[in-house]
């Protein structure tokens, strides 16, 4: 009995509607996505000599002329209206809104016009800030400050948001990629170094009330600076740290004139010793045969992931601050310090997850209290008034 050819789907173009209202009726190169499996084709950019995108299609004046692929399609002009064909086959248009039809489904959460006004400084660019940096982008931040300076390497795969073609790229080149694939029109500048050697300069130009500082780099001292600079600049900042095989994770906000700031409760190394947040100024290299005893590595993806969520959520309700139609979802109910449990077997995390009673426990009740003599947020003491500051290009 002989086999029906399966009927090939009706050839369907993705494209951005800015191409129908074209007052010069564009021709040229067309850059995206071909999906032979569905017979779909998704075009991204057009007109663009240096697109991240290969070469899809082209818009001509008569497609008949047109010298491309067969599996290429063509655009061409018709009574002023824009057609596609592929091969000869007449193909489906779908135009397309971009930031309207990527971000409709936030409608009523997040509102988009005031999320692409919102700036985000991503200080590592890890497991934990690629996911941050994600997130937020799906959220409609429109600009984005990467700091990082390493590269992303075989064993960051199982929990990084990046992938395999991304090994041997600096993590923040792979992350903006990323960022941009799902919304091409987003800003995102990048810094291969560490934060303490970014200038004021840049701070300066990207720094507004709109920014927020977001620490999700592997050392305390980081976050620290980082924090200065969200005084400085009168922005919030938020710290997302891990402790031991991601046991249980750090989540730290500091909102400027409102609450204390990250130096009260860390400036001293004192009480910074009592929790087991793993800090790392160093990469850290082992043979083969020492890498099943190596201990430094935060954890398993999914524990990076649930304590992350709870800082990307402080983000998003401290980016919304004042706006009416907003409701913060942990802002007011969270306090500055929050510790979030992951697994509080000490097998696991050690003798100090016992002070959780469960795991996935979420504290709501650490009390920080302001330093009124904290060199950051706080009032000098008398004799410090005097005392000259150092100026330089950095903060």
């Amino acid at each position: 009995m002989a086999r029906l050819k399966k009927r090939e789907r009706q050839p369907v173009v993705h494209y951005p509607a800015a191409l129908d209202h074209s007052e010069k009726e564009f021709r040229g190169t067309l850059y995206g996505l071909q999906h032979s499996e569905s017979n779909e084709h998704n075009v991204i950019a057009y007109g663009l000599e240096n697109s991240d995108y290969p070469p899809m299609g082209v818009v001509v004046t008569d497609h008949v002329t047109a010298d491309v692929g067969a599996d290429q399609i063509v655009g061409h002009w018709e009574n002023g209206e824009l057609l596609f064909k592929k091969g000869d086959q007449d193909c489906e248009k779908k135009p397309y809104e971009l930031i309207q039809n990527i971000f409709s489904r936030n409608s009523g959460i997040l509102e988009t016009s005031h999320m692409l006004d919102k700036k985000a400084i991503i200080v590592g660019c890890g497991s934990v800030g690629s996911f941050v940096a994600l997130e937020l982008a799906r959220s409609g931040v429109g600009s984005f400050l990467l700091v990082d300076n390493d590269t992303l390497a075989y064993h960051n795969l199982c929990r990084h948001q990046c992938g395999l073609e991304d090994v041997g790229k600096f993590k923040v080149n792979a992350l903006r990629r990323r960022i941009q694939h799902i919304n091409p029109t987003v800003k995102v500048e990048t810094h291969q170094d560490i934060l303490e050697t970014v200038s004021k300069t840049t701070f300066d130009a990207f720094c507004t009330p709109d920014t927020i500082i977001i620490g999700c780099a592997d050392n305390r001292e980081g976050d620290l600076y980082g924090n200065k600079i969200a005084h400085l600049y009168k922005i919030p900042f938020v710290s997302i740290g891990f402790w031991e095989r991601a046991s249980a994770g750090e989540v730290f906000h500091y909102n400027p004139e409102k609450t204390p700031c990250y130096h009260c409760l860390f400036g001293s190394s004192a009480f910074a010793a009592l929790t087991q947040r793993e800090s790392t100024n160093r990469r850290h290299y082992t043979t083969e045969e020492d890498l099943s005893k190596a201990n430094f590595e935060p954890g398993i993806s999914t524990d990076i992931v649930f304590v992350t969520t709870v800082g990307v959520k402080l983000v998003l309700d401290l980016l919304n601050q004042g706006q009416e139609k907003y409701t913060p979802a942990l802002l007011g109910y969270l306090s500055p310090f929050t510790l979030v449990c992951n697994n509080n077997n000490p097998g696991v995390g050690g003798e100090l997850v016992e002070i959780f009673s469960h795991p996935l426990q979420v504290t709501t009740s650490i009390d920080v209290i302001r330093d009124p003599h904290c060199e950051v947020c706080g009032t000098p003491k008398p004799e410090e008034t005097d005392v000259p500051v150092e100026t330089g290009d950095a903060p």
